[in-house]
C-alpha cells in the first residue's frame, strides 16, 4: 500500500467525546433541547451517541418516547412523536428547514470540538462536544511518512475541524464534510490513479470504505459490527500503532517469501541439472531437497523474532 486514509472519531482520536455544552435557540430552553438529544441517541451506538447519552444519564435526564424513528445513514436521526418531527444530526441536512434562517446566523462550534443539532417545531438547540486526539496519532503519522505512505483523513465533520486535525498532526490531506458514498468515491479515485489504498475506521458510515479499500482496518474494541465484518485486519485495543506494526509486519512476510522461494526453487533447479548430468547421486539429491524444506521452514521462522507491536 501506499496511501493510507483514516477516519477522524475513534481512530485519530479517543473516541471518548464528552458534552462541552448545550445551546438552545432562543435561549433558555438548553434542558428541553438536552432532554430530546438524549431521548434520541439513547437508540444509537455512534460515538457522538453515547457521550450524549452518558451525559444525559449522569444528570438523570428523563428520556421522551417516540413513535417513529429512523437512522439516516451520514445525516442523523429523525424521530416523530404526535404531528411534531424532530431530527437530530448534521448542520447540513437543516440548511433547508424552517431553521434555516436562524441557522445562518450561529457560528459553528470552534476548530477541536464537534456539533450536533436539534431541530424540531419551535425549538433549534445544538450540543458540542469534544473529543482529544489520540497522544501516539502524531508519532504515528510521522513513522507512516518516513515509511513512505500518504496519510489522508476522510471524515464527515466540518472543514473547520478536518483543517485544525491537518495542522495538530502533519496529514498530507483533509477531506472533511463526506457522506460514506462520498468516502468510497475518495477511496476509489485513488485506485483508479494507481496507489493501494488502506482504509481505517470503526464506525457503520466507514463500512463501505473499508469494503473498498485494498486493505480495510478496523479499530477492534469500539468498532461497530458492520466494520469488523468488512475489515480484513482488525486492531485489538484500539491501538492505533499497531497499523504500523501490521504494515510492517507484512514488508517483512513478503521479503521472506520471496527469499523462501528462491531457495527452493533454486535448489530444485541447481539438483535436476546435476541430475540431467548424471553426476550426483541418489542420497545427496534427496538430502539437498528435503534440506531446503527445513532451511524454508527455519526462515520463515524469523517472523517470530524481531516483533514490532503486540
Amino acid at each position: 500500500i501506499d496511501v493510507v486514509a483514516l477516519d477522524k472519531t475513534g481512530t485519530l482520536t479517543t473516541g471518548e467525546l464528552a458534552v462541552e455544552r448545550v445551546d438552545s435557540f432562543p435561549p433558555g430552553r438548553e434542558n428541553e433541547v438536552a432532554e430530546l438529544a438524549f431521548s434520541l441517541e439513547r437508540l444509537s451506538n455512534h460515538p457522538l451517541a453515547r457521550a450524549i447519552t452518558r451525559y444525559g444519564k449522569q444528570r438523570a435526564l428523563p428520556h421522551v418516547e417516540f413513535e417513529l424513528f429512523e437512522s439516516v445513514t451520514g445525516q442523523g436521526l429523525r424521530a416523530r412523536r404526535g404531528a411534531q418531527q424532530f431530527f437530530l444530526g448534521r448542520r447540513e441536512a437543516l440548511a433547508a428547514s424552517s431553521h434555516a434562517a436562524l441557522l445562518d446566523q450561529v457560528a459553528p462550534a470552534a476548530a477541536g470540538f464537534s456539533e450536533v443539532w436539534l431541530s424540531c417545531q419551535d425549538v433549534l438547540g445544538r450540543i458540542i462536544l469534544r473529543d482529544d486526539i489520540r497522544p501516539e496519532a502524531r508519532p504515528l503519522i510521522e513513522e507512516m511518512r518516513q515509511a513512505g505512505l500518504r496519510t489522508v483523513v476522510l471524515t464527515g465533520d466540518r472543514q473547520a475541524a478536518g483543517e485544525h486535525l491537518k495542522q495538530a498532526l502533519g496529514l498530507d490531506d483533509v477531506r472533511a464534510a463526506l457522506k460514506p458514498e462520498q468516502k468510497v468515491a475518495a477511496i476509489r479515485h485513488f485506485s483508479d490513479a494507481g496507489h493501494r489504498v488502506a482504509m481505517v475506521g470503526d464506525g457503520v458510515n466507514d463500512a463501505p470504505s473499508l469494503a473498498a479499500a485494498h486493505v480495510g482496518v478496523a479499530m477492534g474494541a469500539r468498532g461497530s459490527d458492520a466494520a469488523l465484518e468488512q475489515a480484513e485486519v482488525v486492531l485489538m485495543h484500539d491501538r492505533l500503532e499497531n497499523f504500523l506494526a501490521a504494515y510492517k509486519l507484512s514488508q517483512r512476510a513478503r521479503t521472506i517469501i520471496r527469499q523462501n522461494q528462491v531457495i527452493s526453487l533454486g535448489t530444485v533447479l541447481v539438483l535436476v541439472g546435476f541430475a540431467l548430468a548424471g553426476s550426483i547421486p541418489l542420497t545427496l539429491g534427496v538430502v539437498g531437497h528435503e534440506g531446503s524444506t527445513v532451511v524454508v521452514v527455519m526462515n520463515s521462522l524469523r517472523l517470530l523474532f524481531g516483533r514490532t507491536g503486540k
